[in-house]
């Protein structure tokens, strides 16, 4: 582990009041590290984990922005079932898999989605928007 790393670890614990030595945080990072790499192998070499999603209401559209580093658009799947969002995703490393719940306004049959450098944006309109 890069030392400047655990230094800086270490200035935010004591800067926020817990103290740790560089032992410590590197037996810590150790440990994560290592769970990482079970969870991969336990999983064909994917890890998966909860998207980072940001629901965005607006006067006429609802928008939703999650990041997903690394996925092709050919490699999301949405699906749509009453009023709630499933994104599934995959990329070489990471599987993301997230139900998000929609506003009762949104138009479901219609969506529009775009996804650049690793950000995706899906837009549905507003029923009441006319």
């Amino acid at each position: 582990m890069d030392a400047n790393v655990i230094d800086r670890i270490k200035k935010f614990l004591y800067e926020n009041g817990y103290s740790a030595g560089k032992g410590d945080i590197d037996w810590i990072l150790d440990q994560m590290s290592e769970e990482l790499e079970y969870q991969a192998e336990e999983n064909g070499g994917v890890v998966q984990r909860q998207l980072i999603c940001e629901v965005i209401t607006r006067a006429k559209e609802v928008k939703i922005i999650s990041e997903l580093p690394g996925v092709s658009k050919e490699r999301i799947k949405m699906n749509v079932y009453n009023k709630e969002l499933e994104i599934d995703a995959e990329s070489e490393k990471r599987r993301y898999y997230e139900i998000i719940n929609l506003p009762i306004e949104v138009n479901t049959k219609r969506l529009k989605s775009t996804i650049i450098n690793g950000m995706l944006e899906v837009t549905f309109e507003k029923t009441n928007a006319k």
